[in-house]
Order: structure tokens, then sequence, then C-alpha cells
């Protein structure tokens, strides 16, 4: 996993969605991508601001995922 070799979950969402830009639409499109970077970057009891935060980019990379449209 490529984009997963990374310590920032800004890189690896980046990379997440250069690899998937270049992949045709399929049901589920990136789902697999939004699990793999939640099990390594969000921790499930941790509510920091900083963890907070996180949960929102996730939630913008899921958010992109179910809109992306093949131009």
């Amino acid at each position: 996993m490529n984009y997963l070799n990374c310590k920032r979950i800004d890189t690896a969402i980046r990379r997440a969605k250069k690899k998937l830009s270049n992949k045709e639409i399929y049901e589920n499109f990136g789902q697999k991508e939004v699990r793999k970077i939640k099990e390594k970057f969000i921790d499930l009891s941790d509510y920091s601001p900083e963890m907070n935060r996180n949960r929102d980019k996730l939630k913008r990379f899921n958010d992109w995922c179910m809109n992306y449209t093949e131009n």
C-alpha cells in the first residue's frame, strides 16, 4: 500500500486521491482506501483537537470518493 507509507494523514489522502484518479469508477469507489487510512491514522478513543481534525480530513476524503466523477 504505497499511499500508506507515510507519517501524515494529509500525505496518505493525497496519494490515495492520485491513485484513485487513475482508475475507473466502481461501486464503493475508494472505500478500501478510506478504511485503510482510518485504521492507520484514527484512534477511536482519542478526541483531541488534532484527532478531530484528522477525522474531518478523512470525512472530506470519503465525501470526495462518493462524489468523484470521471472527466
